[in-house]
């Protein structure tokens, strides 16, 4: 993995942090196991934190971990992230995993005391109605051995458990149509058939927690703590000038190679109104051909630029078809910073 130095920026949507932090005060041992705890023993760590709003002034929790059979927690703390960026750890000697996530304030794990090995984390979720557009859900882990003559730096990476979906543009191209120089009013923008519900550190394969299943349900919309992330308007109408949106939409990983009723595929929707009625131009994200991960990922912006072409559906959850709108989508993913395009 590469590694940055304090201050560096990323290429890509990054900010990249060394942070040392005292994880000793205020931790508690709680298995005395492997060794001795000891303020000596402190491990450096540096983080590369791929996250556009980066992590200062965020909370952040730490669990280490024994690495061995039983792997009992040993240790706790949440940090605010310092102005200077710098923190250091301190762990008992031996070998040890580190779990760290950040945003989950308000989902009410408390001091994590229900945490007793690292097998425990399985019951740790976030969910998308707790997030806010500047405060996504971001998780990391590492491996390291503390005490040793040997020691190596650990990396630390955080990564958004979301993944964003961006309407950067949109324009109307109804040339040699009825209605060529028509205009789309009343606009809105959201996701449908969205996962809501995750696991804060990895994927146990569990099925998805669909909301706005097949339209834009406002009972779904209404329990999230940010309504932005999920559902929005566009002001004006929008015609054969591009309209710069820069819409920023979340959603949780849906990734099922085949849709199904359990499984639906995860859309952007538009919805107007084109010549007196009401039209939607629902969108498959990162589906079709040339896409080289079909569905959502983790971590990732899925971003658009759209022009539509033609009157759309009746319904929000039945794709565009071919000639409908013209499409092209830019996939980023934080960590590994591959870029590709897909043209419709």
């Amino acid at each position: 993995m590469e590694s940055f130095e304090f201050s560096q920026s990323l290429p890509v949507l990054g900010l990249t942090f060394i942070l040392t932090f005292p994880v000793l005060h205020g931790c508690e041992s709680l298995h005395n196991t492997d060794g001795s705890f000891t303020a000596a023993e402190t491990v450096p760590v540096k983080m590369a934190v791929h996250s556009k709003t980066g992590m200062h002034g965020r909370d952040m929790d730490m669990l280490i971990f024994a690495d061995d059979k039983i792997s009992y927690l040993e240790c706790w703390q949440r940090v605010k992230m310092p102005d200077n960026g710098e923190v250091s750890i301190a762990s008992m000697t031996g070998p040890k995993i580190m779990m760290a996530c950040s945003g989950i304030e308000s989902k009410g794990y408390g001091d994590w005391m229900w945490v007793s090995s690292l097998e425990s984390l399985q019951d740790a979720w976030t969910e998308l109605e707790d997030e806010t557009a500047d405060m996504p859900v971001l998780s990391g882990s590492c491996s390291f051995r503390a005490g040793s003559h040997d020691y190596k730096q650990p990396m630390l990476t955080m990564r958004r458990v979301s993944s964003e979906v961006h309407l950067r543009s949109l324009r109307c191209d109804f040339k040699e149509r009825p209605y060529e120089g028509a205009k789309l009013s009343d606009i809105q923008v959201y996701l449908t058939n969205v996962n809501a519900s995750r696991h804060i550190w990895d994927d146990p394969g569990t099925a998805p927690r669909i909301i706005n299943q097949g339209r834009l349900i406002m009972e779904d919309v209404n329990r999230f703590k940010d309504r932005s992330i999920i559902w929005q308007n566009i002001e004006g109408e929008v015609g054969d000038n591009t309209t710069q949106t820069d819409i920023r939409l979340r959603c949780y990983p849906n990734s099922a190679l085949d849709e199904g009723p359990g499984t639906p595929f995860t859309r952007l929707v538009i919805q107007g109104v084109l010549d007196g009625s009401t039209w939607y131009w629902p969108i498959d994200i990162n589906r079709g051909e040339g896409t080289p991960h079909p569905g959502i990922g983790s971590n990732c912006i899925y971003t658009y630029d759209i022009v539509l072409t033609r009157k759309g559906s009746a319904d929000p959850d039945t794709a565009i078809q071919t000639g409908m709108a013209s499409i092209t989508m830019e996939v980023e993913q934080w960590e590994e910073k591959e870029d590709y395009t897909v043209g419709f």
